[in-house]
């Protein structure tokens, strides 16, 4: 039996993952676990789709040993094939709607990580917040503030109070349940199947009102503009979210974060081998190659804008 998890404990931590992320979600881990020593072994529920035992043995062994304690648990997404996701996002993300009822009755809380993340310093005070009665701990997400900014809200977003990013959730499972969080999410999903943001929207609508603001340094989203390699120590945030398409272990991204991204991977079983660094030198440099063109023509256009402007001013 799994034991009893409260505020000021170091609680479990949920993730979701199918075989096509089986490297991030290795990547994350090790950041967990590196960053986390002191609390070894830590209890780790990763819920999957079709995950093969040998990959599940790999992300085991990606992981110092006796430094975490990964329990699986498949889950079926048949109820939600019919909902729709932005092209880059996984089926595998109406996983966590179902965390609820997959894991064991007696966690209060655990904290759900999405597995495009880095973990860069002790969780523990994360998980020692208070929720003062709260469904859920969640950092806002960078719409927020256009959301609230445009009236009326963008078409198809969620009208909410405040809307959160769903990467990181620090969540109290007895009132996720009692609040039927779940059966809400999805009863706005069957009525809205082409939101934008898929589970994110559903469940800012289930928990609207009822979750409680965390400082971003626990869901940093900025870093497709900030080197966070560069930033002092101090300034470093806890968590990393690379949110969007632009991820940094595709080297076409041409991301700020794509060595400090590999720095944490090459420690895992999923480390780039040569060929594969070769590859991915190619497509920077092509990806580098076509931002160059586009900026070009972009010029060229606009000074050839410029000059018709100026000829019709000159022509009256």
């Amino acid at each position: 039996m799994a034991p009893n998890h409260h505020a000021g404990a170091f609680c479990p931590i949920v993730l979701a993952c199918d075989e096509a992320y089986l490297m991030p979600l290795a990547t994350t881990l090790r950041s967990v676990v590196e960053s986390n020593a002191a609390h070894w072994p830590i209890e780790c529920h990763v819920l999957v789709d079709d995950v093969s035992l040998p990959g599940r043995a790999r992300v085991e062994r990606s992981l110092p040993a006796r430094a975490a304690q990964i329990r699986w648990h498949a889950v079926d997404l048949t109820d939600f094939s019919s909902f729709e996701t932005q092209a880059a996002i996984s089926k595998m993300t109406f996983a966590r709607l179902l965390m609820a009822d997959l894991l064991p009755a007696e966690l209060e809380r655990v904290l759900y990580l999405d597995t495009d993340i880095l973990v860069l310093g002790d969780l523990l005070p994360l998980m020692r917040t208070e929720l003062d009665g709260a469904i859920l701990g969640a950092v806002r997400d960078g719409l927020d503030a256009e959301l609230k900014s445009t009236s009326p809200a963008p078409t198809g977003m969620p009208d909410v109070c405040d809307y959160f990013n769903a990467g990181v959730l620090l969540i109290d499972l007895a009132r996720w349940r009692a609040g039927r969080v779940s059966a809400a999410a999805r009863d706005h999903l069957v009525a809205h199947p082409q939101t934008p943001f898929a589970d994110q929207d559903a469940l800012n609508v289930a928990c609207d009102g009822h979750w409680k603001p965390l400082a971003a340094h626990w869901n940093f989203q900025g870093h497709r503009s900030t080197d966070i390699a560069a930033l002092a120590p101090s300034q470093r945030p806890g968590i990393v979210h690379f949110i969007t398409a632009l991820k940094p272990w595709k080297a076409d991204s041409l991301s700020l974060n794509a060595r400090l991204y590999d720095g944490w991977r090459s420690r895992t079983l999923f480390a780039r081998h040569p060929v594969m660094r070769w590859t991915d030198a190619i497509r920077a440099l092509v990806s580098r190659m076509n931002r160059a063109l586009s900026a070009h023509e972009s010029t060229r256009r606009l000074k050839h804008q410029l000059r018709q402007t100026f000829s019709t001013r000159q022509a009256r």
